[in-house]
């Protein structure tokens, strides 16, 4: 069957057609503009998806009036991202133009159309120029000072970056330049080492360490996360294999997984081969799934985490409260453990922080009432930790209990480990 040329609620052009039409109109003298709505997914809570998908038409319908239909291309690439290809001469003016009348429709309810802006050389082909200007304006994300931005030399180093993590992922893999460490997590009531959780970390021979708060998002923005996890979770695996045939100790160890792994591929079944193979007992994995799920994914993922914890999985929520969320997530799904998000202990003093504190001893009772272990992260010094000794929290991890290091590293640490069997 073949693809749209138009997308069904809005009327624009889709992404495949856009990139058709544009290759046919001569280079020169045109500009690329990325829109993205701000807060829509809140909006969408808020209000309903039937009002949701009202403002996407009222925004094709400025976008159709305000930038020339002669001169101009504009296409709904999805969810809500627009692109319009136009002439350079007038795009910022008419950038402004639209987010007045967006303003001027919904004065009491908080949208921003954002937008990032790239000018086409002759040897640029629309691909790429699209990409260079949703980088403009992903980068206004966080400043809410602006509403518009240019693509500059500086993007470009980090566009090449995310190309080449998608280029070498794979022969990185092979190579064994991405590799699996371990970070060791404490039971405060005993002080020992009780799990660990798995991590990657990527060392590159040709631009050195990349950091995983650059190689992780961009491997979700375009959906090969499903590659690394899987990569890492075997790696897990291998390990653990080693140590139990040699008779060495062994610790539970948790493995992180992305939501978009429960749509690009079978990820319990690619878990549980893995798992099989090395003979590993299921009840010495912890499946780690970060908060930040929406509704979107509720079905398929609720699903998956249901059959993970009855074929004995324990399933850990990661990075409570990093989101807007977090309520939501616990309702609607059941986890074994949640992960206190490290930003509730950055800049912690315990007799300062009285807010801080409140937040964390709170959201620490909730876990008790819901029947979930809490796990903080991040620890970083003595006051911490006691602080959260002291309010009851079952376990925690951080550089203050050790950085992430080799498997065998961690059964040499002086504090000890706790349960060191399967």
């Amino acid at each position: 069957m073949p693809r749209p040329v138009i997308d069904s609620l809005t009327g624009l052009l889709t992404r495949e057609s856009f990139h058709s039409r544009a290759g046919e109109i001569p280079p020169g003298g045109l500009a690329v503009a990325w829109f993205n709505l701000d807060n829509f997914k809140m909006f969408n809570k808020r209000f309903g998806f039937s009002r949701g998908d009202e403002i996407l038409k009222e925004i094709a319908l400025i976008l159709g009036n305000i930038f020339p239909s002669s001169k101009s291309l504009i296409a709904r690439f999805s969810d809500d991202n627009f692109v319009v290809l136009t002439d350079w001469a007038t795009v910022e003016t008419c950038i402004d133009t639209a987010q007045e009348y967006l303003y001027a429709l919904h004065e009491n309810v908080t949208l921003r159309l954002r937008a990032g802006i790239y000018f086409p050389s002759d040897d640029d082909d629309i691909r790429s120029s699209c990409d260079r200007a949703k980088l403009a304006c992903d980068s206004i994300r966080k400043n809410h000072s602006v509403s518009s931005c240019m693509f500059h030399d500086g993007m470009s180093r980090e566009l090449a970056l995310q190309q080449h993590i998608l280029d070498f992922l794979e022969s990185s893999m092979k190579l064994g330049n991405i590799t699996v460490l371990y970070q060791p997590i404490v039971r405060l009531s005993t002080g020992k080492i009780c799990e660990a959780e798995a991590l990657a970390r990527w060392n590159d021979p040709e631009i050195g360490i990349i950091s995983p708060a650059k190689f992780i998002p961009t491997l979700e923005q375009y959906r090969e996360i499903h590659k690394l996890d899987i990569y890492a979770m075997r790696n897990v695996c291998a390990d653990y294999k080693i140590r139990r045939e040699a008779g060495l100790p062994l610790l539970p160890v948790s493995v992180n997984l992305s939501r978009l792994d429960f749509e690009l591929c079978d990820i319990i079944e690619e878990i549980e081969s893995a798992v099989s193979l090395c003979g590993i007992p299921r009840k010495m994995m912890r499946i780690e799934i970060t908060e930040s799920i929406n509704d979107e994914d509720m079905t398929a993922l609720n699903l998956g985490i249901e059959k993970f914890r009855m074929m004995g999985y324990e399933v850990w929520m990661d990075d409570f409260g990093s989101g807007y969320s977090s309520l939501n997530v616990l309702k609607d799904y059941s986890f074994d453990t949640i992960k206190f998000d490290m930003k509730f202990l950055h800049g912690f003093d315990v007799n300062k922080s009285e807010k801080a504190k409140y937040i964390i001893s709170s959201n620490l009772e909730m876990a008790r009432l819901m029947g979930m272990q809490a796990l903080a992260e991040g620890v970083e010094t003595e006051e911490q930790l006691e602080y959260l000794r002291s309010i009851g929290f079952d376990k925690a991890q951080g550089y203050y209990f050790g950085r992430p290091m080799g498997l065998d590293e961690i059964f040499a640490l002086e504090r000890g480990i706790e349960t060191a069997v399967e």
